[in-house]
């Protein structure tokens, strides 16, 4: 009982001394492991030398180690330390502990128990002592103890229960399931302006609003809503199930939060003009800006007007033609405002300088062979890859780039002729073609559409990835031609990714170009309209930006259009334009799949009609049926959130019965569709019953099948299980067609009789007897009329045993080797068949029922019936050798006809 109150005595003390470390932030003393705390509660039959404690301190203290070091076995006479970041003199001292009455150490021992508590014994230390080690620890012996046995490192349960389990964003998004009440509450007018200076964060459900109209919401009076609360931060509209990270943020930025109720009455109480200082001085910028930009438009208008006439005027009195220019009026806005330099590029400056140092350095870097990288990488390619959405810059950057570094900008885009010779004759700019020798300019000299291609110019290559057999060469020849060329050439595309553009990737220097945020765009576009003198609201201008996808080219087309007819735009009336000019994306079934089962796709919050649901059916009319049957097992469904244990196994199974027999509904839609009645007035009905159904009962977050994260729309195995099917459906039907000759049958039959058999002939003997049994199994299959092509398909058709992994596995590469040499040396018999062996035997009318009415057919340039005279020549005619063409008449030797 000594032993044992000992023993948690100074387990009980250690621990005080962990917990004191850790209050005063001071490195907290290893814990005892599991084992060494069984090892102490177990020794009561033992003697006190038995108890799992280091020797008493005999000798000088040894060194101190690193902190962050793990304590290995050391000498006896040394015992290791805890050090922590502050000094021993710094160090608190533990509080005293009452100890137990019970336990009566010697004096020796009780100075070494108080170095315990200053001087913790580390984990190491965990295992009993042998009676060995103290002796030789008593000893002073030279020769350090035995190492002892390394115990396997033990998870701590306090570890455990400090670990917290990591947020999961997808499970989380998935119990999100839209406002409780939507549309319970009245929407307040506010004055106009009247959130503007605030920035705005919403996170978690909020009561009425969903939050796309609570966003909408805030932006119509000016307010700007970011995605994450920050510093710059004003308010964050708080709701249920908001996720714990900005929760954090809030706290520790300490940020001002409001409920629904409040974010409704600021609309309804806020007067607009209240800002401060910093924000009236960067709306005070922007609006400096935007009229310094309007001024340089209008300047370099007139400009281009003044030098239109100059040009005029110098070739009035010469008589050459006078190439007119539209005036400004009558030009399209994106001809009219397109940029004139760099500076006027908006959003990916860092991309636009990277492309200028790449082609400024290109003569140097072909000097040298492209072998140094410099500073960005682009040193080593011969050619720059620009890719990225649509209207976004990139054609813009590439012309305006090539003019200020000193190039002569030459375009070929898919409308132009961009064959392999065209572009081998003026990336060659050292040929010896006559194009240019004709037209005066000399015969090392290119000419391409009607401009002299020489060492100074740049070859933009517009929709890259539109390039097909029409341009014959395609992507695969100007990859070829990149290697070699001598000029720089700037590719663009929208979509780098695509398999057609993979050999690019390794040849061209890779620039993705992002689109522009609404901030970069805001400036530019409301120059343009102060110089047209269109009034539109910034916030109106953000959302057309927002609502293009930052495509500044179908910003400009929209306003100009709108300018015609009206003035001045309200926010309505920017939302009413962006539904008419909604770009028609092609969607791909990944996406669609994701956006019918998404976690609002059928929420109360979802403002699309059935009709809106439909229209991503015939995006792709063929695929969707089987992406959403692959997918409608693999998701999470939002209608299980609330629920928990077999109630919610029971309602998930429901919910699959559900959707599954919607599918096949849609299964026999698409039989009246593509089968022989040919219904296509059914195709709504098949969008709904084979996609909308079975989506409105299962949609929600994906499941993924190692779990805890988004299981995205899987490609359907359907479509590679059909095609294997297919497959060996034609090899089984060969295999019948030959086999016939010897055996009756049909395919089934011969599947399910003879094969198990003959493969026993023809497959086993090579795996048991290996290249001897090659002569039996040629011989086997020369009797069936069976080729090369057959046993392997043999070998595939196989199942259980016989499975073809598990067969070729078993026959080694040699005997295959020489079991294919084998059999192409020998001759085989080939099966021969008659043409109208297999076609269907034509049905002839009996007199039994009545002839059919053919008095209504007229045949054209109908002949007279032949003479019976006629028909007896053209049977001697049939039956003359000497005019079948397949029989030659050898001709006999010397001069002469051969007579036939």
């Amino acid at each position: 009982m000594q032993t044992r109150a000992t023993a948690m005595a100074r387990v009980q003390a250690r621990c005080d001394e962990q917990a004191l470390c850790i209050l005063l932030g001071k490195a907290a003393a290893p814990k005892p492991s599991s084992a060494s705390k069984r090892k102490v509660l177990s020794s009561d039959s033992e003697s006190d030398e038995e108890i799992p404690v280091r020797p008493l301190k005999r000798a000088a203290p040894a060194p101190k180690a690193p902190a962050a070091a793990t304590p290995k076995a050391t000498p006896a006479k040394s015992k290791p330390r805890l050090v922590d970041s502050g000094s021993e003199d710094e160090r608190p001292a533990p509080k005293a502990k009452p100890k137990p009455k019970a336990r009566a150490p010697p004096s020796d021992e009780s100075e070494s128990e108080e170095e315990e508590e200053v001087k913790p014994k580390p984990k190491s230390r965990a295992k009993a002592t042998p009676p060995a080690a103290k002796a030789a620890s008593s000893s002073k012996a030279a020769k350090p103890a035995a190492k002892p046995a390394a115990a396997k490192p033990e998870v701590k349960d306090e570890d455990k229960e400090d670990e917290k389990p990591k947020f999961n964003y997808f499970a989380h998004k998935a119990n999100a399931t839209g406002p409780k009440a939507p549309g319970s509450k009245d929407i307040p007018m506010g004055q106009p302006g009247c959130l503007a200076g605030l920035t705005l964060v919403f996170t978690g459900e909020l009561e009425s609003l969903g939050r796309d109209e609570a966003i909408e919401l805030a932006k119509r009076y000016f307010a700007k809503v970011t995605g994450a609360p920050s510093g710059k931060t004003t308010y964050v509209v708080l709701g249920d199930n908001a996720g714990p990270g900005k929760l954090r943020t809030i706290k520790e930025k300490n940020i001002p939060t409001l409920t629904e109720d409040q974010f409704l009455d600021l609309i309804r109480t806020r007067k607009p003009g209240k800002l401060d200082d910093k924000t009236k001085a960067a709306i005070e910028k922007e609006e400096k800006k935007v009229l310094d930009q309007a001024m340089e438009l209008e300047r370099r208008e007139k400009e281009e007007e003044k030098l239109q006439k100059r040009k005029e005027a110098a070739l009035e009195g010469t008589g050459q033609a006078v190439k007119k220019v539209a005036p400004p009026s009558a030009q399209l806005w994106t001809t009219k405002y397109a940029p004139a330099t760099i500076k006027e590029i908006c959003g990916n400056k860092g991309q636009v300088e990277k492309l200028t140092n790449w082609l400024t350095d290109w003569q140097k870097n072909y000097k040298t062979g492209f072998k140094r990288p410099g500073k960005d990488g682009g040193g080593l390619y011969r050619a720059v890859l620009l890719s990225g959405g649509p209207g976004i810059g990139k054609t813009t950057s590439a012309h305006l780039v090539a003019k200020a570094v000193g190039y002569n900008p030459l375009e070929l885009n898919a409308s132009d002729a961009r064959s392999k010779k065209l572009i081998e004759n003026f990336t060659n700019i050292d040929n010896t073609s006559l194009d240019g020798f004709f037209q005066g300019k000399g015969a090392g000299s290119t000419t391409v559409a009607n401009a002299n291609v020489n060492s100074r110019t740049c070859l933009i290559m517009d929709e890259v990835d539109g390039m097909s057999s029409g341009d014959r060469g395609g992507v695969g020849a100007l990859n070829a031609l990149i290697k070699k060329t001598k000029i720089p050439m700037i590719l663009i595309c929208n979509d780098r990714s695509l398999p057609k553009m993979k050999p690019l990737w390794g040849t061209t220097f890779n620039l993705p170009f992002r689109k522009p945020s609404a901030a970069e765009i805001r400036s530019r576009i409301l120059s343009i309209l102060y110089k047209e003198k269109l009034k539109i609201p910034s916030n109106v201008v953000d959302e057309l930006i927002g609502g293009v996808n930052s495509d500044i080219r179908q910003v400009l087309n929209m306003l100009s259009t709108y300018k015609l007819s009206k003035s001045d735009m309200t926010f309505d009336e920017g939302k009413e334009l962006l539904k008419l000019n909604e770009k028609n994306t092609i969607m791909t079934p990944f996406t669609i799949t994701d956006k019918i089962t998404g976690p609002y796709a059928f929420s109360r919050t979802n403002k699309q009609t059935l009709n809106d649901k439909m229209e991503l059916f015939f995006h792709d009319i063929s695929f969707m049926p089987l992406f959403i049957q692959e997918h409608y097992i693999k998701t999470n469904p939002a209608a299980l959130n609330n629920l928990d244990g077999p109630e919610k196994a029971m309602k998930n199974m429901e919910l699959l019965s559900k959707a599954s027999d919607w599918i096949s509904d849609g299964d026999l839609v698409d039989r009246m569709i593509h089968g022989s009645e040919q219904h296509w007035s059914l195709l709504p009905l098949h969008a709904v019953t084979s996609m909308v159904a079975p989506s409105s009962y299962i949609y929600g977050t994906g499941r993924s099948p190692a779990g805890g994260g988004w299981g995205g729309p899987a490609f359907p195995q359907w479509l590679g299980q059909n095609s294997k099917q297919t497959k060996l459906q034609r090899q089984l039907t060969d295999i019948q067609i030959r086999m016939r000759l010897r055996v009756s049958g049909g395919r089934d039959e011969i599947r399910q009789q003879y094969m198990p058999l003959l493969a026993s002939k023809i497959v086993t003997p090579l795996m048991t007897s290996g290249s001897g049994a090659i002569d039996e199994t040629i011989a086997t299959m020369d009797e069936y009329y069976l080729g090369k092509d057959d046993w392997d398909a043999f070998v595939e058709l196989g199942v259980d045993s016989m499975r073809d992994e598990l067969v070729l596995k078993q026959i080694p590469s040699a005997t295959k080797a020489a079991f294919t040499r084998a059999y192409n040396k020998a001759d085989h018999p080939i099966a021969f068949h008659k043409g109208d062996m297999f076609a269907a035997s034509k049905k002839k009318i009996t007199n039994d029922g009545p002839a059919p009415d053919n008095d209504e057919v007229f045949e054209e340039d109908e002949a007279p019936p032949a003479d019976d005279d006629e028909d007896a020549g053209a049977d001697d005619d049939v039956n003359d050798l000497g005019k079948d063409k397949l029989i030659k008449a050898v001709k006999p030797k010397g001069k002469g006809k051969a007579k036939k």
